[in-house]
């Protein structure tokens, strides 16, 4: 991609998340994903997101990681589901995000989580790790490569910072259309991984569709409770993604570093 193409793009998703993180998800618009996930809904991760609590806790166990080791959450957004690993596995905890305003939300959150070991959020580029080499003994990412305008730079930082057999632990969408991604694994295989899983999660087309489906059907109630700025993000997100979910698949993976 072209340099001055992918600094354009990555500042605006920069402008993307700073707008979706500006204020918190409603009570009706949380509702849906209680109905939708029934007793699969981290209640406690309060996800912007697409993940279950089935999904974290493979993830929990997948990073391989206890108390004492260190991993790093890439795009942690609010923190929800990055502070559950964390409680769960009882590692000590660096999440980072390109938006400001979600890492000042993710900071509040701490207190509602009894961790054991350390916990650091602050604003940072997936692009750009502001780590040394071999820093962590784990990273996950939950549903944000996607996004990603190169996402070989992304693995191979995230290669870098890793120590060797470290787990690399992510859930994203695949998308088979024209000039999109529509596998990951040579990807991390050109960054330095072996890929030891890559699965589809189960139930998620089904689940995304019902959530989209009841977004466009309570759009007044959303605007009502979240302003039409708070609820625009996700209502021009149900419209743009229902009607081509069948392009898209949803992938967990683990990748270790060579």
């Amino acid at each position: 991609m072209n340099e001055k193409i992918e600094e354009k793009a990555l500042e605006n998703l920069k402008i993307l998340f700073e707008n979706v993180f500006r204020k918190e998800r409603s009570e009706s618009y949380r509702n849906i994903f209680r109905e939708v996930y029934k007793e699969d809904y981290p209640e406690e991760a309060n996800p912007d997101s697409f993940v279950t609590l089935t999904d974290l806790r493979t993830i929990a166990e997948d990073l391989k990681v206890s108390r004492g080791k260190k991993i790093l959450d890439m795009g942690c957004g609010r923190g929800g589901p990055g502070l559950w690993i964390a409680r769960e596995t009882g590692a000590n905890y660096v999440g980072i995000d390109l938006s400001e305003n979600a890492i000042d939300q993710a900071k509040q959150r701490l207190s509602n989580f009894n961790i054991e070991g350390t916990v650091d959020f602050r604003v940072g580029d997936m692009y750009a790790l502001d780590f040394p080499e071999n820093s962590f003994d784990g990273a996950l990412s939950v549903d944000v490569i996607s996004f990603i305008p190169d996402p070989l730079v992304v693995f191979k930082e995230a290669a870098r910072v890793l120590c060797p057999d470290a787990h690399f632990v992510f859930t994203t969408w695949e998308n088979k259309t024209s000039q999109k991604i529509n596998d990951y694994r040579s990807y991390l295989r050109d960054a330095g991984f072996n890929v030891i899983s890559y699965i589809e999660t189960s139930g998620w087309k089904e689940r995304q569709r019902k959530v989209y489906q009841k977004t466009i059907e309570l759009k007044k109630v959303l605007i009502k409770d979240m302003g039409r700025d708070g609820a625009f993000t996700w209502i021009m997100e149900a419209k743009r993604y229902l009607p081509i979910l069948d392009n898209l698949r949803r992938i967990l993976t683990v990748a270790r570093k060579i």
